[in-house]
């Protein structure tokens, strides 16, 4: 055998295994996907319907919860979804699994995950023991703001495009208060923005993005005795009856 080639044929002999190890497994592109829960918050001690959005759930027949002893789910059904106008199916979804959830009452925030065959771990967004408030319409400027006591969570939603969601508080001189919304970090499509204002409908503060995620945070020393006002609204104009979120007031420090 000539020199030249034998080289050749040991260059192929060693290079290889390397190419070998080196080939990742192609990833499945069709692989069930949840992306967020409607509505966004689960209760623990009760037992409640969720559908869980995202891509190729249509033939989801199984769904396993973890986090939680005692958690028990049930699938009710599958199916797709329509997509609307100049919205992404990657943020909304194209596809849901309906399921029935019993959640303990010692479920913790944070540890509970619901798993439709074949996805990923979704992390179910739970409720805490801060007082929960269900959002109620229409709440849709100063004049139509819901009252909210201090501290609370209430658990809302952007119904429509450009559709801003109006709360009240009663503040004091000094105190200080933390604003929070949680939507984007458990897989929500609404990209949320929160703005607080005075008696006098002037801006105290506001927050977009915090901390790496497209949820807002901000805390705001009241600056007088009265009442004050904290909208939420859609970064992007955006919205629909998937677009969750759940607003946390309550005091700093």
């Amino acid at each position: 055998m000539p020199r030249h080639v034998a080289l050749i044929v040991v260059s192929f002999v060693l290079a290889a295994p390397v190419g070998s190890q080196d080939k990742k497994p192609p990833e499945k592109k069709d692989a069930p996907k949840v992306l967020y829960a409607v509505p966004l918050v689960a209760r623990p001690g009760e037992t409640q319907k969720l559908a869980l959005r995202g891509k190729n759930l249509a033939a989801v027949r199984e769904v396993t919860v973890g986090g939680a002893d005692g958690a028990k789910v049930k699938v009710l059904g599958a199916k797709a979804v329509p997509v609307p106008n100049n919205y992404s199916a990657d943020r909304v979804g194209d596809s849901e699994v309906e399921v029935e959830l019993e959640l303990p009452k010692g479920a913790k925030p944070g540890a509970v995950t619901l798993t439709a065959a074949g996805s990923n771990a979704y992390a179910l967004l739970v409720r805490d023991d801060t007082p929960a408030v269900a959002e109620k319409e229409p709440n849709d400027g100063f004049d139509q703001a819901q009252p909210v006591p201090v501290p609370s969570a209430v658990e809302g939603t952007v119904r429509q495009e450009r559709d801003p969601d109006v709360y009240r508080f009663a503040g004091k001189k000094g105190d200080r208060v933390r604003v929070e919304v949680r939507a984007a970090r458990h897989g929500s499509p609404a990209d949320p923005r929160v703005v607080v204002y005075d008696a006098d409908r002037r801006v105290l503060d506001s927050a977009d993005d915090t901390d790496g995620t497209a949820d807002p945070v901000l805390v705001v020393a009241l600056p007088r005795d009265g009442t004050y006002f904290v909208a939420v609204t859609d970064a992007n104009d955006l919205g629909g009856a998937n677009f969750g979120y759940r607003l946390v007031v309550r005091p700093e420090g």
